[in-house]
């Protein structure tokens, strides 16, 4: 196997090992000059496209397949779910570190030149993967912005985020499409709904937590995804992506349908089973009439997934808006 140069970051600090070749490669735009971006208050600065990738997030792995430089991941990590099937046979073939995050040594001994991360955890400084010292070993990084500064206010964080991904990897027109097909796809399912005269539902988004419900607030994916979807949030209190509530305060605000994120240890429907025997949710009337809506978590970050969210969502708060629709 030939041995190509490393893409790499501009720094004074030592460059990821090149000794080890990168993945087989996908067609990239070449740098006329090198490429400097601003992510997470980092700029990181790049000669040419990064040739051996690590993501740390399966929404990450999903989302950079889509951008393009799918054959340049080298190591993926916390697959969310099983991958979307259009991009299933992409993501399986890509080597997994670990059902969980990697340990800095599983992602150091890759020689990687970039890692992507979509939260803050993927890079623990506790734990050695902090961007700092990734950076310090010559490994460029890059955070999806739903975690970071303001938080995910809106698609033009999206737009911002995969513009600048495409333009580091080489791929910038198969950023666009990607971002362009994500907004198009948001925005039909929200003509949909105005068209058909529908209200917005008021709707509980139930995450996790029997003592304490944790729930989305005003940032973040969520929230962003609620609005396509014709639902009204009933829990805009906190500019968090999520956090936990009260089961008084559900109750009070008395949601029309629930969303329930289907992840972990608890099945989808051991959490509807849960809300309809917890005495103040039994009082709602979205528990009442069985009105919920199961969605993976998986649907719910920054990524190609959210259409799907949307979707799956919109069709069961709006079913008259989508009865023509296949």
């Amino acid at each position: 196997m030939l041995v190509a140069p490393l893409a790499g970051c501009s720094r004074g600090s030592g460059m990821a090992d090149t000794s080890a070749a990168p993945a087989s490669g996908s067609a990239t735009t070449a740098f006329a000059q090198p490429v400097s971006v601003q992510n997470c208050g980092r700029t990181e600065t790049f000669d040419a496209p990064p040739q051996r990738i690590i993501t740390l997030n399966g929404h990450v792995t999903e989302t950079l397949i889509a951008l393009g430089p799918g054959d340049r991941i080298v190591g993926s990590a916390y697959p969310d779910s099983p991958p979307a099937p259009e991009i299933a046979d992409a993501y399986n073939a890509i080597p997994q570190l670990s059902g969980r995050f990697p340990t800095a040594e599983q992602v150091l001994d890759q020689n990687p030149d970039l890692v992507v991360g979509g939260m803050t955890s993927a890079f623990a400084d506790k734990d050695g993967r902090g961007r700092d010292a990734l950076e310090a070993a010559g490994i460029a990084t890059f955070l999806f912005s739903e975690y970071c500064g303001d938080g995910f206010t809106g698609l033009e964080v999206l737009r911002n985020d995969f513009t600048q991904l495409g333009q580091v990897l080489g791929t910038p027109e198969q950023a666009k499409e990607t971002v362009d097909g994500i907004v198009s796809g948001l925005d039909s399912i929200r003509d949909r709904i105005d068209a058909s005269g529908a209200a917005p539902v008021s709707t509980f988004f139930y995450d996790s937590g029997t003592d304490q419900p944790t729930t989305i607030g005003t940032r973040g994916v969520g929230s962003v995804i609620a609005e396509y979807a014709g639902a009204r949030n009933i829990t805009p209190d906190s500019p968090k992506p999520y956090f936990p509530t009260s089961w008084e305060t559900v109750g009070e605000r008395a949601p029309e349908a629930i969303v329930v994120f289907d992840y972990g240890d608890q099945t989808a429907q051991q959490k509807i089973d849960f809300l309809k025997n917890q005495p103040i949710m039994a009082t709602t009337p979205a528990v009442q009439n069985d009105r919920f809506v199961v969605v993976p978590l998986a649907d719910m970050f920054e990524s190609p997934r959210m259409v799907r969210a949307a979707d799956t969502i919109a069709r069961g708060l709006h079913p008259e808006a989508f009865k023509d629709a296949g």
